[in-house]
């Protein structure tokens, strides 16, 4: 009720997210799905070893401008409690290079780099930076930077230093999308000054890996030299890629941008579409990725409005469950977990207005101790992928049920333990039959209302009805 006016505007303020998605997704067909130095498909070939932590680690996004009234690093690293209470574990945290001014967009934006070297003075320096990663060590979290190598700002310093942007013959910048210049990385010193930038803060900051803005964009072979000297420092270096290139993942990133998969949320939830969609996105994307890749699954970040506003609360929880059930690494926006329904601004500040949730007890505490239903429900969301390993190591195994327009299912396995996991993607009360034995079923776990199953009335399939935007995460006994 009252929903639609709200996501009309939400969709209209996304055009520019949208053409941003485009061209990502251009840069990604563009790409041959064959590596170069192989004669083997991609998708025939494994996708590189990560360590141990990757699969289970829950990451949380931290836009500068948003997090804090602020805007520093010095207020953020005062409340990284909260997200290590939260229970995540990897900080991806906005560019905080210097930015250009003005912005070719009006004010500035945090990706729009006049100078890779240096932390932009709105939020503090670089010994504020490794006070912040310091703090977040001790709380068990990794931190990883954004970086924005595949364009930068109309007032870069390394605009005037030959040969370090891209030009037509007769000497004029080569612009992006975006109408910003473009480094060229067919000069071996541009490749050289980026991968030392990369090293800089790994080895002097103590910065854990990196989010490369747009990394379509970049040539792979760069990413694949900067892996190489990166590992060297750190083999255990996170690397993520704002892009969905299959080729990404054989040597030089360890997860990937699943652009796709939040549009067939999209397309289910706010279009109507049939929930086979998010099965059919998953099948394409292993059929092209390497074996073993790794997908980042996310309802929300700063390049769209916020999930309550785009899916609606119920829905937004619904597609969160998915997140976290589905083979990958879940992902959340700063503010979410409360419910922040505050449109993302990249040209100014608009803080997440955690003042307004409140414990019980009616009195405003710190962020750190702020308690309402929904953020009990991400802690209890998290937890459970921490306790169920059939979640971030079992094999995923998709299974059919009596509604496939509405409700997505699949099994979740490892060893002998099995996870069901139903979720209704639609506002309408559905009864299904899963195609899974029902003795197996009874007196099953339900994990995430922490209740005891009742025993199917059916005497061979699951039976089960779920309510409007509901879900079911069963372990079987």
């Amino acid at each position: 009720m009252g929903r639609e006016p709200e996501l009309g505007r939400a969709l209209l303020s996304s055009v520019n997210t949208m053409r941003k998605i485009s061209l990502i997704c251009f840069l990604t067909a563009a790409l041959s799905v064959v590596s170069p130095s192989q004669s083997r498909p991609v998708a025939e070939q494994n996708a590189r070893t990560a360590p141990d932590f990757m699969n289970r680690s829950v990451i949380y996004q931290i836009w500068m401008r948003s997090f804090t009234p602020e805007g520093t690093l010095y207020a953020t690293t005062t409340h990284l409690q909260h997200i290590a209470d939260l229970g995540a574990t990897i900080i991806y945290i906005s560019p905080l290079n210097v930015h250009g001014y003005p912005s070719v967009f009006g004010p500035s934006t945090p990706y729009e780099i006049k100078d890779y070297d240096a932390i932009d003075p709105e939020y503090g320096t670089e010994a504020d930076l490794k006070a912040l990663v310091a703090q977040a060590h001790k709380l068990g979290l990794k931190v990883i930077m954004d970086i924005v190598y595949a364009h930068s700002a109309n007032d870069n310093v390394l605009l005037n230093k030959p040969g370090f942007y891209r030009r037509t013959p007769e000497g004029k910048l080569i612009m992006s999308r975006w109408r910003t210049p473009q480094p060229d990385f067919t000069n071996p010193q541009v490749r050289e000054y980026f991968r030392n930038n990369m090293l800089h803060w790994i080895r002097d900051v103590g910065i854990d890996g990196f989010r490369a803005d747009v990394a379509g964009g970049v040539p792979t072979d760069f990413w694949d030299e900067a892996r190489d000297a990166m590992d060297k420092i750190n083999p255990n270096v996170i690397m993520l890629a704002e892009a969905d290139v299959p080729e990404h993942q054989l040597k030089a990133f360890d997860i990937s941008y699943n652009f796709p998969y939040y549009a067939a949320l999209t397309a289910v939830v706010v279009n109507g579409e049939s929930a086979e969609r998010v099965r059919q996105q998953w099948q394409k994307a292993r059929d092209s990725f390497p074996r073993g890749a790794r997908f980042l699954h996310l309802n929300d970040n700063h390049d769209r409005n916020r999930a309550d506003v785009v899916f609606g609360e119920k829905a937004a929880l619904a597609t969160s469950v998915l997140d976290f059930t589905l083979d990958g690494i879940p992902f959340l926006y700063n503010g979410e977990e409360v419910g922040d329904t505050t449109a993302p601004q990249q040209q100014s500040h608009v803080a997440i207005r955690w003042d307004i949730w409140k414990p019980e007890t009616q009195r405003r505490t710190s962020i750190a101790g702020q308690q309402n239903v929904k953020l009990r429900f991400y802690k209890q969301l998290i937890q459970m992928r921490k306790d169920e390993a059939a979640l971030t190591a079992g094999e995923l195994t998709w299974v059919s049920n009596s509604n496939l327009d509405g409700v997505v299912s699949f099994l979740r396995k490892k060893d002998n333990d099995e996870i069901l996991v139903l979720i209704n993607l639609t506002n309408r009360i559905s009864k299904v039959q899963v195609d899974v034995p029902a003795s197996g079923y009874i007196q099953a776990r339900d994990i995430l209302k922490n209740r005891t199953l009742p025993a199917s009335l059916s005497p061979d399939k699951f039976s089960y009805q779920l309510g409007a935007f509901d879900y079911l995460v069963a372990k079987r006994k």
